[in-house]
């Protein structure tokens, strides 16, 4: 009697197991109907919640069934913006998820850009208005840090420019930088070819600025004149504008560029020495002389 009592619970008990394999095979790979959105997975979600999201914007039927799913697959649901249907089923949308392969604009700003660069290269991106950003940024000159960035589709200038702006305060809260500091960073930021000199022409520009010497910065014209193409003979002298270190003592007005966190650390951490004038050699490198005359000979050697 008892073991056809234990053959029974073991038939009935098979048969459970067939009947909710059968089942959750079914959910997994059924398929619903419905336009395609965007799913944002953020950092530090955890499987059941990403599931109970997906089971909230209506793209998949249970939440239960996808988070156990996913468990038992052992995928790793990447963080991005996901375009996912409720036509797809539950397998396709985990390898979407765990694919990586967002809906996000992903864009990189590099050191050295001023904003109207920024706004031109989102403007051909498709992702503002020519203009849009240069609009309401000019002021903010300096502070939108350059860096690779990841924006939802439809994100507007004003988001954008957040974007960067809480950027450059995250990476510079603990190095106290002063406006100063961000003005000449960003000179070096366009003069600089090599690391190595950075810090060097950072103290040389320390350096005129403590003696009372005009920078005489090429960049600076180039700024006042809106293009980082070669300036001319005439340039130095013609081009009226505060930015025009030839012209004027001091710093000028702001920075003429948004520069790198090495070019900042280069301020704040200048090499100290005795260095007034620099060249840069055809490869780049910069040649660095203390006097003069020493200057205009080491010019004549690199011909």
């Amino acid at each position: 009697m008892c073991k056809k009592i234990f053959v029974i619970i073991t038939v009935v008990f098979v048969a459970c197991v067939l009947s909710l394999g059968t089942c959750f095979y079914w959910a997994v790979n059924r398929k619903g109907s419905g336009e395609s959105r965007d799913f944002i997975v953020r950092s530090g979600q955890s499987t059941n919640q990403i599931a109970q999201n997906l089971q909230d914007q209506g793209l998949v039927k249970s939440a239960l069934i996808f988070s156990v799913y996913a468990k038992l697959k052992a995928e790793l649901i990447q963080v991005g913006v996901y375009s996912l249907s409720p036509s797809k089923s539950m397998k396709e949308i985990l390898g979407i998820l765990a694919s990586g392969e967002t809906s996000e604009d992903l864009v990189t700003i590099p050191e050295g850009w001023r904003v109207t660069q920024i706004d031109e290269y989102l403007a051909e991106k498709q992702m503002i208005e020519k203009g849009a950003l240069t609009q309401i940024a000019s002021a903010d000159e300096g502070y939108l840090f350059p860096d690779t960035y990841r924006f939802l589709p439809d994100t507007n200038a004003e988001e954008i420019r957040k974007n960067l702006m809480d950027n450059f305060n995250k990476k510079t809260v603990e190095l106290k930088v002063s406006r100063d500091n961000l003005i000449l960073a960003s000179i070096i930021e366009r003069e600089a070819k090599f690391d190595e000199d950075r810090p060097k022409i950072a103290g040389v520009y320390l350096n005129r600025l403590e003696k009372n010497m005009k920078l005489e910065a090429d960049p600076t014209i180039q700024y006042a004149k809106g293009s980082w193409n070669k300036i001319t003979l005439s340039d130095y002298r013609n081009v009226d504008s505060p930015y025009n270190t030839y012209l004027n003592f001091g710093l000028p007005p702001g920075p003429i560029c948004n520069p790198g966190l090495k070019s900042i650390e280069a301020v704040l951490h200048p090499e100290k020495n005795g260095y007034i004038f620099f060249f840069h050699k055809s490869d780049g490198h910069a040649v660095f002389s203390t006097t003069l005359q020493e200057h205009e000979e080491r010019l004549k050697q690199s011909d």
